[in-house]
């Protein structure tokens, strides 16, 4: 095993497992400490964090009101009932609960590297 300048590798238990590069002035943290075989926590300061949610935040919440202006306008007016309007609506409440469900759902687990919410989820 070869030693890099500044870096030395870490053995946990489990034999040739190799998980993290530990460096010296600072210590690897892990997603759940009491496990070894647990992923590698990430590294951000906090207002990367604060600006990462506040975009993903913005962006889900544009979706949702753009497709609600949509479904609203669709449905009130009688004028658009038409067929073409009725497949776009549908679009539309597709999209809404995209940006209602998935959107925020894939920011989590874009920003951070640890999942907490279980497998289910």
């Amino acid at each position: 095993m070869k030693r890099q300048t500044g870096e030395q590798s870490k053995l946990l238990t489990g034999g040739d497992l190799l998980m993290a590069y530990e460096k010296e002035d600072h210590e690897t943290q892990y997603c759940f400490p009491n496990i070894n075989s647990s992923c590698i926590k990430g590294k951000r300061s906090r207002h990367e964090y604060n600006i990462m949610y506040v975009a993903f935040s913005l962006l889900s919440a544009w979706t949702v009101f753009l497709n609600l202006l949509v479904i609203i306008s669709i449905s009130h007016f009688k004028k658009l009932h038409t067929p073409t309007n009725l497949l776009i609506l549908s679009l539309a409440v597709a999209d809404l609960f995209i940006g209602l469900i998935v959107m925020p759902v894939d920011a989590i687990k874009l920003i951070e590297s640890c999942w907490y919410f279980g497998d289910t989820l």
